[in-house]
């Protein structure tokens, strides 16, 4: 995920055995037993696939029997806005206004304030749940473009990041109102992690990675490692001051940085796959952290445009481009989930759906419970299925 606030944010915890749970949507009125398979890091992982089509970009979770997922479906060129919902036994799609956009980020303090971003049209979206009903929030004026991740430190406090008029885009919730906030930066913003309100930490880049964080009263930039020519940071996730975890991609692969409350540094990834990437990132102790990501398929081209599972690679005007056309092939990708034991990262088997599949977001509520969404084909694919993955820990 990106660490979406104070929800999940357990200290101490170790890492525990897993059992692996296969979640499936089941029609109302349904009962079904969940396939369970006993693995610890490095068995198979089963996946599950939701009814109706669509792409799953960000999940986060108040407890093991309420989540949330968001993202898209339809066609690239007139997304609409895809919620499911968790409620400890099936996965439901729900119906959210407005229903023509692209949600990219979701995050939550409790049950009752859960926050989504996103974009509709050539316009910021921004949507809350208040524990009965999902309603629009206005957004800034200016925030024309879209918003590619949010993280919320309580009902008074909460940030979004993505880019708007060819800049970085930051905005501040303050318990009555979104307001944009002065970045440091010009590059497009992918994730942001608060761990408290004066430690929040925003990621992204276009040509190289970009690194902001926020003491309490203005962001600036942090240097970070220069990977290669064409990095970005898609996702963040804050562990504790000094153990904060960044990921992405370069031109050669997966790109994985750790602050360790001085300075970032590069951290060896386990070979993928040339042309792969991580895309979320989220943990709940020194020991137990996970990213998500795929083995290709990061930017699909349409028209004259590209867009990638978060954003719009090349933004004309500060706003979301008119797109038409069709999409490029892309050949068959695969999910990737890599987990860090407190020692290095190991890469998870899984078993991928036929078709493929691409991983997007994800979120580790405890050390027993962590949450994976994305698709199968690729998110470009109009008849791309909702991918979701649980994994459950239990001791013995």
């Amino acid at each position: 995920m990106r660490s979406g606030g104070a929800i999940g944010r357990v200290r101490g915890l170790a890492v525990l055995p897993l059992i692996v749970a296969a979640v499936a949507a089941i029609p109302a009125g349904q009962t079904r037993a969940s396939a369970t398979v006993r693995a610890h890091v490095g068995g198979v992982v089963p996946t599950a696939v939701l009814a109706g089509t669509g792409v799953l970009d960000d999940v986060v979770a108040t407890s093991a029997r309420n989540a949330w997922a968001v993202g898209h479906f339809g066609s690239l060129s007139q997304p609409r806005t895809l919620i499911e919902h968790w409620n400890g036994k099936t996965w439901q799609r729900v119906r959210v206004a407005p229903a023509d956009g692209w949600l990219n980020g979701v995050a939550a303090t409790s049950a009752r304030d859960v926050w989504v971003v996103g974009f509709s049209g050539n316009a910021a979206l921004i949507l809350h749940f208040n524990g009965t009903s999902w309603r629009r929030v206005p957004s800034p004026p200016s925030s024309g473009g879209l918003l590619a991740d949010v993280t919320a430190v309580s009902p008074r406090d909460a940030w979004a990041v993505g880019i708007a008029g060819g800049g970085s885009l930051i905005v501040h919730w303050n318990g009555k109102a979104w307001r944009r906030v002065h970045s440091p930066s010009l590059a497009f913003l992918g994730g942001v992690s608060a761990l408290s309100a004066k430690n929040i930490w925003a990621v992204g880049g276009l040509r190289d990675t970009v690194t902001l964080h926020w003491n309490g009263t203005t962001w600036r930039r942090v240097p970070s490692p220069s990977a290669a020519r064409g990095a970005a940071l898609q996702s963040v996730a804050t562990i504790s001051a000094h153990d904060v975890w960044a990921v992405g991609e370069t031109v050669r692969g997966t790109l994985i940085l750790r602050w360790n409350g001085s300075r970032w540094r590069k951290v060896s990834s386990p070979a993928v796959a040339k042309g792969a990437g991580l895309l979320g990132v989220s943990g709940t102790s020194a020991r137990d952290v996970w990213a998500v990501g795929t083995t290709g398929g990061l930017v699909v081209t349409v028209s004259a445009h590209a867009m990638s599972p978060r954003l719009v690679r090349n933004v004309a005007g500060g706003a979301m481009p008119a797109i038409s056309g069709t999409t490029r092939a892309v050949k068959k990708v695969e999910p990737v989930i890599l987990h860090w034991n407190g020692k290095s990262w190991q890469r998870v088997r899984i078993h991928s759906p036929a078709d493929g599949g691409q991983l997007i977001g994800d979120f580790a509520l405890s050390g027993r419970t962590a949450w994976a969404v994305g698709c199968t084909k690729t998110f470009g694919n109009r008849n791309a299925k909702p991918l979701v993955m649980r994994l459950n820990g239990r001791t013995g």
